[in-house]
């Protein structure tokens, strides 16, 4: 697996360089991102981080910070909502020495087994978004719609490790399943019968394929460790429903719990 964006990438025939995708997506140098990355749409650092986090240390705006748990120094990055913005993200991580990505964020459950604060493991991502069918070489084709992304094996063994012991710890349900990557909150419903019956998806939420797709591309590993933030069948949706209770056990689980197995698995000497 090569590493960078692809040769039919023509950023050369138009005066781009790689170090220009970096500032602009990015906006910081190729040199501030660490090999280790956590990537999450718009979760801010001092809510998701525990106590135990050595330091957090802004490096451009709001998006971008260095972490540094167990003396290792890690990239925290907030994307954006959605597969576009996200995408782009990990498209630019390409052109830096990123080499392992987790990506984190809340997704709405399609089973009513599930309970808000739950932890996924994701085994795979359907893709209902449009940001992964530009990324084939040539004509423009839905060759990506509907069609699964996957996490990279060997990067998500070694989470689900960490994942399976801290979640144990902490008396925290992780689930394994799949998930539905769509472009749209509010258009999203009057699909979610088909979906579960179609994909057999356990959750639906807007970033993973585009995450999948786009790090596969560029030669970084990838996965993906989510959060229950809704439960659609028991009416517990984000727009109506939910509990001060569910709220703050969500919290309460994103920090003390879900941060840690991802620092935890960033940390693990068996990453490369």
């Amino acid at each position: 697996m090569s590493k960078g964006l692809p040769e039919y990438f023509p950023l050369q025939r138009y005066n781009i360089s790689p170090e220009d995708v970096v500032r602009l997506i990015l906006r910081c140098e190729p040199e501030d991102i660490r090999r280790h990355v956590i990537i999450t749409p718009d979760w801010k650092e001092e809510e998701f981080f525990p106590g135990k986090v050595e330091d957090i240390e802004p490096v451009s705006g709001d998006h971008l910070f260095e972490v540094t748990y167990r003396d290792k120094k890690i990239s925290f990055i907030r994307s954006g909502i959605g597969a576009p913005l996200t995408g782009d993200v990990v498209l630019a991580l390409g052109c830096t020495e990123c080499t392992n990505l987790i990506f984190t964020g809340s997704f709405g459950g399609l089973a009513d087994k599930l309970i808000i604060g739950d932890l996924l493991l994701l085994t795979e991502s359907t893709g209902g978004d449009g940001f992964s069918n530009y990324l084939n070489e040539g004509e423009l084709t839905t060759t990506a719609f509907l069609k699964p992304a996957y996490p990279d094996t060997g990067l998500i063994a070694i989470l689900e490790e960490h994942a399976v012991s801290l979640s144990e710890e902490a008396g925290v349900a992780l689930h394994r399943g799949s998930v539905f990557s769509t472009d749209s909150i509010v258009a999203q419903f009057h699909h979610l019968d088909w979906l579960i019956g179609q994909f057999g998806c356990i959750g639906i939420e807007m970033e993973t394929s585009a995450v999948f797709n786009a790090a596969a591309l560029v030669g970084i590993k990838a996965a993906a460790l989510l959060e229950v933030s809704d439960v659609i069948p028991t009416r517990k949706s984000l727009f109506s429903g939910r509990t001060e209770e569910d709220r703050q056990r969500y919290k309460h689980i994103k920090k003390s719990v879900l941060s840690r197995i991802i620092l935890d698995t960033l940390c693990d000497e068996r990453l490369k």
